[in-house]
């Protein structure tokens, strides 16, 4: 029997030319193995998902805007009252949630995160989340006008009325923040909220009479945008 190990010793002309074949083979593999570019996976970029939604009871009716449903979306604005420093200025958020198929909607307004308007041109990313923050459950919201410094209301009907919530009134009403959560993407810091609510809506019906309904039990899920 011819032992293997021998037999590879042997300096056969054609054996070692084989064997340098091999060699140069081998060599090319894995160069071209280091030459090969892998594909280079992206992270997923991180997105808030936003999807607003209200019920409540209005005038007695249960009531339900649904996003993507009967034309219904959400929509976030703000507004600045600015004042020269040292004097503080006053922030107020929107969300909104109507259609553009009819004119039923609700707003909501919530204020006022005050800042030096004089260092920066709105409230930094801390100030935004900690007046939020604070602003969670037990902690009640006060009605104010316009939401300077509380909550607002504003409902429109099916026939285009629009009826706003009354910080005098003297019908029982509250607000709460029962969620509050934070996020960030690379379209803006956002506050998603959860906010129940029960109030009367007026609107006027001549320079000294005015007509009311009933809001109870609304839950609008919605968002703030710095």
């Amino acid at each position: 029997m011819v032992n293997l190990n021998s037999f590879l010793k042997l300096k056969d002309p054609v054996l070692m030319k084989t064997k340098k074949f091999l060699a140069l083979f081998l060599l090319l593999g894995m160069i071209f193995a280091a030459c090969v570019k892998h594909e280079v996976i992206p992270k997923p970029t991180p997105r808030v998902i936003l999807r607003p939604h209200f019920t409540g009871i209005i005038n007695g009716t249960d009531v339900e805007f649904t996003n993507d449903v009967d034309g219904f979306t959400g929509v976030t604005t703000e507004a600045q009252y600015i004042l020269p420093p040292p004097q503080l200025s006053t922030m107020v958020y929107f969300c909104e949630m109507s259609s553009n198929l009819i004119s039923t909607a609700v707003k909501v307004s919530v204020g006022g995160l005050q800042w030096d308007a004089g260092a920066l041109d709105k409230p930094s990313l801390t100030q935004f989340n900690t007046y939020f923050d604070g602003l969670l459950s037990p902690t009640v919201l006060s009605y104010s006008l316009n939401g300077l410094a509380g909550f607002e209301v504003m409902y429109t009907d099916n026939f285009g009325n629009t009826w706003v919530s009354d910080q005098a009134s003297v019908n029982p009403q509250s607000a709460v923040f029962t969620a509050i959560q934070n996020e960030q993407d690379n379209t803006g810091d956002y506050t998603k909220f959860r906010l129940n609510f029960s109030c009367h809506v007026y609107r006027k019906i001549n320079a000294t009479e005015r007509d009311s309904i009933r809001v109870q039990n609304a839950v609008f899920d919605g968002w703030f945008k710095r």
